[in-house]
């Protein structure tokens, strides 16, 4: 006969592994795939070791100094942080691999680097666009 402390001690313990697996399912269910901003949204996704990373320092100051730039030309940033992303799956090409993604309206990477320079070539990757000409036309840059 096992005693009843024991028993009650087993017990939480197969509790408290259900709750984390539940747990981990939920956070899964409620993830979405970055497919959602297709035809609506251009990206810059960012994948680092850790949040002290140089890179991602720069992108964040970049962000910030560049806020117009970014609305007018509808590019949201999204960070993965070892590939890892709490609202969003993890792309196939961010396997594995730091750096920086430019991901077009189509859902295609339309540029990658590894370095900070990348960011001072984005907007004119962005301006040569065909959708992003039709927008320069039927909406002036209010930058």
């Amino acid at each position: 006969m096992i005693p009843k402390i024991t028993f009650f001690s087993l017990l939480l313990i197969v509790l408290i592994a259900c709750q984390q697996e539940i747990e981990e399912s939920v956070q899964v269910m409620q993830k979405s795939s970055i497919n959602k901003y297709n035809w609506n949204s251009r990206l810059l996704l960012i994948n680092i070791d850790n949040t002290e990373n140089e890179l991602y320092q720069s992108l964040l100051k970049f962000q910030i100094e560049k806020f117009c730039e970014f609305e007018d030309r509808k590019l949201i940033g999204i960070k993965f942080e070892d590939g890892i992303n709490n609202a969003y799956f993890t792309p196939d090409f961010i396997s594995n691999k730091y750096g920086m993604w430019l991901v077009g309206y189509d859902g295609t990477v339309k540029g990658f680097s590894e370095d900070q320079s990348f960011l001072y070539q984005i907007f004119d990757i962005i301006d040569q666009m065909p959708m992003r000409q039709n927008e320069i036309q039927n909406n002036p840059s209010k930058c």
